[in-house]
């Protein structure tokens, strides 16, 4: 987020003031976070994900500018357009339905014998049920069958998860959101308990011991989206900002989590990652 500012010649704590708040992994608190923000003279917020946003938003009351990073359809549900939001909300959107479909993908190249995927995922955000069809259609088109599961709270991931395998998965694609993110460490400890491989949308996941990872950089999106906010707070109007995408995307492999669980990632799948972890 610094570095994003200082893009846009914004140095923290010189010429603006950057006021970071953690949720732990719960989102719930977000409204409480960002009701305690706007209670000052804030230029902009900056949230991600539907919870946060939606918090920023109504915090906001329609006068402070907000610059988000939406991830899915949610981003139809809270602007007008892609072209021109409309409103005080603009920022990043990722691709997380298409980019489900491309992780379906590079799990059963990585391990032919799949026949059965595990789709987690936090029903509070609109758009799941979406990125679940066309994970199945996608998993469909390689044999294989799906099952779900989803899970809101830090209490509810080792049922969820436990569940799938019981349910026979054998691989788990973890939908991106702020949730599933925040509680990164837990949900990849749990899916190697299972004997279960997992792919995921950020490489924070491969680095907390996830198998693999494909999406956007996180830090890309951040930059990009301070870079929105910079915009904003020298007076741009969020309704004519358009909301970009980011075009660069990653895939990390961790090949000890791999080995760990018996699993030898073919050396063809090998040469198109983007880093591997040994």
């Amino acid at each position: 987020m610094r570095a994003g500012l200082a893009d846009e010649g914004l140095v923290d704590g010189r010429s603006v003031v950057l006021d970071v708040r953690f949720t732990a992994g719960r989102p719930e608190r977000y409204p409480e976070i960002f009701a305690d923000l706007t209670r000052q003279p804030v230029a902009v917020l900056a949230a991600a994900g539907f919870a946060g946003i939606s918090a920023a938003r109504d915090a906001s009351d329609g006068r402070t500018a907000i610059s988000a990073y939406f991830c899915g359809s949610e981003v139809k549900r809270m602007v007008e357009s892609f072209a021109r939001p409309g409103g005080n909300i603009t920022g990043v959107s990722c691709l997380s339905t298409e980019l489900a479909v491309k992780r379906v993908e590079l799990l059963t190249l990585s391990v032919p014998s799949l026949r059965r995927l595990g789709f987690l995922y936090d029903p509070r955000n609109p758009g799941k049920e979406k990125e679940l069809a066309e994970v199945r259609q996608s998993a469909g088109g390689f044999g294989m069958a799906v099952v779900a599961a989803a899970a809101s709270s830090v209490e509810a991931l080792k049922e969820a998860i436990d569940s799938l395998r019981r349910d026979g998965a054998e691989a788990v694609v973890i939908s991106e959101d702020v949730f599933t993110y925040g509680n990164r460490e837990a949900i990849v400890a749990l899916t190697a308990e299972n004997r279960m491989i997992d792919i995921s949308s950020f490489r924070e996941f491969v680095e907390a011991g996830g198998a693999l990872s494909y999406g956007a950089s996180n830090a890309e999106r951040m930059r990009m989206q301070a870079r929105y906010a910079a915009k904003l707070v020298r007076g741009a109007k969020a309704s004519d900002l358009p909301i970009d995408q980011p075009t660069r995307f990653e895939f990390v492999v961790n090949l000890k989590a791999a080995r760990a669980l018996g699993i030898t990632i073919p050396k063809l799948v090998l040469a198109r990652a983007d880093e591997i972890i040994e």
